[in-house]
C-alpha cells in the first residue's frame, strides 16, 4: 500500500513525486515509456524558482540553452520587437532533456519506486472511492496495485481521467489549429536569443533557439491544410518556412534534425481535478492549445500546488475536501485566464486583415517620427485595446 501512486512520469508527474517525496511519503511512479523522449509541447519555460526547487535549473543553465530575452512578432512582414516584459528570460527546452533530468532526480529518493514500461489501464474502486490502479505489464498480463491517493499525470489521453470521468469545467475545440513541429539544424540565429512569432495566412509559426545550435519551429495550420500536406509533410513544412519573406533568408542551410512531429484534433479543456482519493495534474486535468506557450510551466507549477495541499492533508492539517478545493482554486486562478486568452488568439488566426490596414501598419513601422509618436501615445492606445472584447 503506497501513500501515493502517480501515473505518468513526465514533467507533471515527476514534479509531483519529487515534491511529495521530500516529506517522506512512500510513492510509486509508473509510466508506459522506457525512457522519456520527444513529445508535443510548447517547449517554453518562463518560471525559475520552481525549477530550482526541483534541482534542474542548474542543468538548464549549463546545457547551452540560450536565454531568450526578446520577443519578435511578425505580421506579414511588419515586425514588432521588444524585450520580454512578463519574465526576465524564457528558455526553450527539448522535452527529452527536461523530462530525463526530472526522471533522474526521482532516483535520488529511496522512498520513490519507479515502474517503466507499465501501462495504466483503469482505476480500482471500492464503495465509490478509488483505491488503486489496474495496469498492464510489458508481457500483456494485467495486475493491480493499491495506494491511499491515486494521481493521474498521464497527459491528454489520460487513462486515469478516462476511468474516473471528471466533470468538464471548460472546453473548446473551435478554431483549434493542427500542429507540426521539428528541431531545425543550420538555421541562421538572431543576434540576441528571441521568441519569434509569425502570423501566417490562417495560421501561426513559432521559432525558438535550443541547445546545440538547434531551433524548435512549430507551424500551426487549419486542419484542412494539415490534411492536404498528406504524404509529404516535411517538404511542405520547409516550403512554408521559405515562403515567409522575413524568415527565408536564414533558411539557406536549414534541415530538419530528426523527424517532423504532427498532431490534429487538439482541444483546450479544464476538468475538475479531484474526486474520492484521486487527483489530476498537468494535461490530464487541464490542457491549452500549444499556442498559449504555457504548457510546461502550468504542469510543473500545478504539480507544486497539488503536492503542497496533499502533504497538508496526509499530515492531518486539513481534510481531503479542503486540500483539493485549495488546489483547484490555485490552479484555476492561474489557468482559466490563459484559457480565455488562448481561445481569443486562435480566433484571431482566422481573421484576415484588409490590405489597406496592412498598408497603414507598414507606414507606422517605417516612419521614425510616427514610431516616436506611438511611443508617446502608447498608454492611451494600450488602454483602448484593453477595452476590446477580443484583447489578449
Amino acid at each position: 500500500m503506497y501513500d501515493f501512486i502517480i501515473v505518468g512520469a513526465r514533467c507533471a508527474g515527476a514534479a509531483t513525486a519529487l515534491l511529495l517525496a521530500e516529506h517522506g511519503f512512500r510513492i510509486l511512479v509508473m509510466d508506459q515509456f522506457a525512457k522519456p523522449g520527444p513529445t508535443l509541447s510548447t517547449h517554453i519555460i518562463g518560471e525559475t524558482e520552481i525549477y530550482d526547487k526541483l534541482r534542474v535549473h542548474e542543468r538548464m543553465s549549463s546545457s547551452g540553452i540560450p536565454a531568450m530575452t526578446r520577443m519578435r512578432i511578425d505580421l506579414e512582414g511588419r515586425v514588432f520587437e521588444s524585450g520580454i516584459t512578463v519574465t526576465s528570460r524564457a528558455l526553450s527546452v527539448r522535452r527529452e532533456l527536461l523530462d530525463q533530468w526530472l526522471f533522474e532526480e526521482l532516483g535520488r529518493f529511496p522512498n520513490i519506486e519507479i515502474w517503466t514500461r507499465t501501462k495504466a489501464v483503469s482505476t480500482v474502486s471500492l464503495k465509490q472511492r478509488v483505491i488503486g490502479v489496474r495496469f498492464k505489464h510489458q508481457s500483456g498480463r494485467q495486475d493491480a496495485v493499491y495506494g491511499k491517493v491515486i494521481i493521474g499525470a498521464d497527459g491528454r489521453r489520460s487513462a486515469i481521467a478516462r476511468a474516473v470521468q471528471p466533470a468538464r469545467l471548460l472546453g473548446s475545440s473551435e478554431n483549434h489549429l493542427a500542429v507540426y513541429y521539428a528541431y531545425i539544424r543550420g538555421l541562421q540565429p538572431l543576434p540576441i536569443p528571441t521568441v519569434e512569432w509569425y502570423w501566417l495566412d490562417q495560421g501561426i509559426m513559432l521559432c525558438n533557439p535550443l541547445d546545440q545550435g538547434l531551433h524548435c519551429i512549430a507551424v500551426m495550420l487549419p486542419e484542412q491544410q494539415f490534411r492536404e500536406w498528406g504524404q509529404a509533410p516535411a517538404a511542405n513544412f520547409l516550403k512554408l518556412l521559405r515562403k515567409i519573406a522575413t524568415f527565408a533568408p536564414r533558411m539557406d542551410n536549414a534541415v530538419i534534425h530528426g523527424r517532423l512531429y504532427g498532431t490534429a484534433g487538439i482541444e483546450s479543456y479544464i476538468r475538475k481535478p479531484y474526486g474520492e482519493k484521486w487527483a489530476l495534474v498537468g494535461d490530464a486535468g487541464a490542457h491549452l492549445h500549444p499556442v498559449s506557450g504555457t504548457g510546461i510551466d502550468n504542469a510543473v507549477c500545478s504539480a507544486a500546488m497539488l503536492a503542497t495541499e496533499l502533504a497538508k492533508y496526509r499530515k492531518g492539517a486539513c481534510t481531503w475536501q479542503e486540500a483539493m478545493q485549495a488546489y483547484t482554486r490555485q490552479r484555476d486562478e492561474r489557468i482559466i485566464p490563459q484559457y480565455h486568452n488562448c481561445l481569443r488568439t486562435l480566433e484571431r488566426s482566422t481573421q484576415t486583415i484588409e490590405a489597406e490596414s496592412l498598408q497603414t501598419l507598414g507606414v507606422l513601422c517605417t516612419f521614425p517620427g510616427l514610431v516616436k509618436e506611438l511611443g508617446h501615445r502608447a498608454p492611451g492606445i494600450y488602454s483602448k485595446l484593453m477595452e476590446g472584447p477580443t484583447y489578449d
